[in-house]
């Protein structure tokens, strides 16, 4: 169920103003014949999966996708993507573009867009293609006092040319960076992204929003493999292939409307098929100061899982790390292995546990680290000195599974809150 009130109005009211001014720039742009033009390549065979192309734009990104078939050239695929992102009204050009125009041209492996100011990029879940992988665990600060936003990311084991972070080119292997961001900027930007490039392809992006004291993931960027943005999978047990990582779409959602965190379309589900296998996601936060308390909140769903018969369990964690930086290991998050804090078992940094007879009934449910309720085990996060992130992750187990979701979480310096 969606929640509306006057700060969410006001925001929708500026996205709009944001759209509008965009396609006026558009429009002008075509009646005086000076389109700028952005070519985006594909490079492979289709080996049969989905391909989405998206603007990478901070908020209000639009989006299409589509099914291949095994054996399709990028050129069929790109052919398939023009029509759809042509008779699309998601994109930032304010309308369809039907028939399609002429700036809008596919050849060979190469596609051509218009430019208003953004790139493009591809993502899905296609192995035939050669599409970069997207940064993880992005994470952000803003000093109000500086007016600085300083970002972090992990590299993902890819061979970038650059990475581009906002408005910044980086090196290859940058993984953080400070940009000044005035106070009249933040409605527009306070929501960054991180991508990598690769020749002429640009990975799917990757970002966080942030405000003084809070971070929280408001992308709505389609899943690449499966896997939401900023986020990894792992898995535990004799048959790694019975864990599955895929995207949801929610029905109820208007794809038109951006800014909250109910509006965004995408989901992460997680299936298992066997039973003795567990697995699920998980991703860091990055850059947090010791000695500092933090709340962790995440939105969960068990979805379908009222009809399952089998035993199944759904839980989500959090945990500070090493002081040397160093992530947690599959070990931990399967509860094997005792978490920096010592602690270790199936209960170990546990924030919320669902299972047959414990469930969210089909609904989106809000879990926090200070908010009782089935299976938590820790409270707010405080940082022990030297200690600057903290993982989260989700696991799930259960035979037969027809999938649990999440949807979103974000990320509260509370020190000093009572």
């Amino acid at each position: 169920m969606k929640r509306f009130n006057r700060k969410l109005r006001f925001r929708h009211i500026i996205l709009g103003i944001l759209a509008l001014l965009m396609f006026a720039a558009f429009s002008f742009e075509i009646q005086g014949g000076t389109m700028p033009k952005m070519e985006i390549t594909l490079n492979g065979i289709a080996n049969g999966g989905t391909v989405s192309l998206m603007e990478i734009v901070p908020i209000y990104a639009g989006f299409v996708s589509i099914v291949t078939t095994q054996g399709e050239s990028a050129e069929v695929v790109l052919n398939r993507l023009a029509d759809e992102v042509c008779g699309s009204d998601l994109f930032n050009w304010g309308r369809p573009l039907k028939p399609r125009p002429q700036f809008v041209k596919v050849t060979g492996n190469t596609l051509t867009l218009p430019s208003v100011g953004f790139r493009y990029c591809f993502s899905g879940t296609d192995k035939g293609f050669a599409i970069p992988k997207p940064m993880l665990s992005v994470s952000g600060t803003y000093d109000a006092e500086k007016q600085q936003v300083s970002l972090y990311w992990i590299i993902p084991g890819e061979q970038y040319d650059t990475i581009i972070s906002g408005p910044e080119a980086l090196s290859p292997h940058a993984t953080n960076c400070v940009y000044e961001v005035k106070p009249s900027e933040r409605r527009i930007f306070s929501a960054p992204w991180v991508i990598g490039k690769r020749g002429e392809a640009y990975s799917p992006p990757a970002g966080v929003a942030i405000s003084t004291n809070a971070q929280e993931e408001l992308d709505t960027f389609p899943f690449y493999m499966g896997i939401a943005p900023n986020w990894s999978s792992w898995s535990e047990g004799t048959n790694a292939a019975a864990f599955n990582c895929e995207q949801g779409i929610k029905p109820d959602v208007d794809m038109r409307v951006r800014g909250d965190s109910w509006d965004k379309p995408f989901y992460q589900i997680l299936k298992t098929t066997k039973a003795g296998v567990q697995g699920g996601v998980w991703r860091r936060f990055l850059g947090l100061k010791p000695g500092h308390t933090y709340k962790v909140e995440v939105r969960l769903n068990t979805l379908q899982m009222d009809a399952c018969t089998n035993e199944w369990a759904f839980s989500f964690h959090a945990a500070y790390d090493y002081p040397s930086g160093q992530g947690l290991t599959t070990n931990q998050l399967a509860g094997v292995a005792a978490l920096p804090d010592g602690s270790k078992g199936p209960a170990a940094g546990r924030v919320v546990l669902y299972g047959p007879g414990v469930t969210t009934k089909g609904q989106w449910e809000k879990r926090s680290t200070d908010k009782a309720g089935p299976g938590l085990e820790i409270k707010n996060i405080t940082l022990p000195e030297k200690v600057t992130s903290i993982t989260v992750w989700l696991r799930h187990s259960g035979a037969n599974s027809t999938g649990v979701g999440m949807d979103w979480i974000r990320l509260e310096d509370v020190t000093g809150s009572r």
